[in-house]
C-alpha cells in the first residue's frame, strides 16, 4: 500500500519532514543516499582536490588531556558503519550523522542549509594512542 503526501498533516507549513513524505518518496532518497553514502561523507569529512584532508584529529581536555589521531579513510568507515535510515524526528542518517535542515537565521536563505551532526567522541574509541 503506497503512502501518500497528506499536506494537511504536515507539522508546519513552512518546511517538510522526510516522515511526511510518501513511502516511495522516502524509499528513493534512502536509495540515493545508500549509494552515495561513502562520497556523501568523504565529501564532508575530508573534502576534496589539493587540500583534502589525510588524518583527522579530535581533543578533549576538560579534567583530562585525550586525543585521537587517526586517518581519514578509518574516520569515514567508522561514520558510514550503520545504515541509512530516518530519524523518529523526520530527519535522514547516513550511518552515524544526522542530516537536518538548518533552519533559523530569521528566515534568511542560510535557513535553508544542511547541517550534517556527527559525535566525534566516538573516535576515541578507535585511537590507536
Amino acid at each position: 500500500m503506497k503512502k501518500e503526501r497528506n499536506k494537511d498533516n504536515i507539522k508546519d507549513k513552512r518546511r517538510m519532514f522526510a516522515t511526511e513524505l510518501a513511502e516511495n518518496e522516502q524509499a528513493l532518497i534512502l536509495d540515493f543516499l545508500e549509494q552515495n553514502k561513502t562520497l556523501i561523507v568523504a565529501d564532508i569529512l575530508k573534502g576534496r582536490g589539493k587540500f583534502a584532508a589525510e588524518w583527522m584529529l579530535v581533543i578533549f581536555s576538560k579534567d583530562i588531556n585525550k586525543w585521537a589521531l587517526l586517518p581519514i579513510n578509518i574516520v569515514i568507515n567508522h561514520y558510514i558503519s550503520d545504515e541509512v535510515s530516518i530519524t523518529q524526528k523526520g530527519n535522514f542518517k547516513i550511518g552515524k550523522i544526522t542530516i537536518q535542515r538548518k533552519g533559523g537565521d530569521s528566515g534568511r536563505e542560510t535557513a535553508k542549509m544542511l547541517q550534517f551532526k556527527m559525535n566525534p567522541a566516538e573516535l576515541f574509541n578507535l585511537s590507536f594512542n
